[in-house]
């Protein structure tokens, strides 16, 4: 069998399948879709380069956030395709997603894998570029999912750290029960970043 990544569109499909919330979102191939597509969702918009061969998105300039108006969808639509026409100009482009740009959060990964071991285990730490520096994961059991959660040396942050607001908590731990849930039905394995 083989192994490929989802594109981020893919995966939103999958997650709203079990019920997981994504931001709504549209490919587009052209300045004047881009410019529809974000005067139907309302600004401000995220745009992103879609293609299989770019993981990491804003390494090559495929990533501009905050987009408020039409003059700036134009400016970055170009500026994604010659970003990443100069610094990957054999990467397959199937076009540019907007997306709604939601609040800031505190960004999380959660994955699955199958383990010869101990058979399907779920992980769940601090995502984003933390992921990789931190290496904050835990391996979650679904039946103690709160327990879980509050394990991570990263927790203070989804309970409140300073001058934040708690993150959902409990709209953590349904998210994490339905990505565990669908881990059981797909049989492979997966990870994915959630803004909390």
């Amino acid at each position: 069998m083989t192994k490929r990544m989802l594109s981020e569109s893919e995966g939103y499909d999958l997650l709203k399948k079990y019920g997981i919330p994504v931001p709504e979102h549209r490919i587009v191939e052209s300045k004047d879709e881009a410019i529809r597509a974000a005067n139907e969702m309302g600004f401000p918009v995220v745009m992103k380069i879609v293609s299989p061969q770019i993981i990491h998105k804003s390494d090559v300039g495929g990533v501009i956030v905050g987009i408020r108006n039409e003059s700036e969808v134009e400016k970055a639509f170009d500026r994604i395709i010659s970003g990443v026409r100069e610094k990957y100009p054999k990467a397959e482009v199937k076009g540019i997603i907007v997306e709604k740009q939601l609040h800031s959060g505190l960004e999380l990964i959660i994955g699955g894998k199958s383990d010869p071991s101990f058979g399907k285990v779920i992980s769940f730490g601090i995502g984003g570029k933390l992921v990789e520096l931190l290496r904050d994961v835990v391996p979650i059991d679904t039946n103690e999912i709160r327990r879980m959660i509050k394990e991570i040396k990263a927790y203070s942050l989804i309970k409140g750290y300073r001058d934040e607001l708690p993150k959902d908590e409990e709209e953590l731990v349904k998210i994490i029960g339905a990505i565990s849930n669908s881990f059981v039905k797909i049989r492979t394995w997966w990870s994915l970043i959630l803004t909390l």
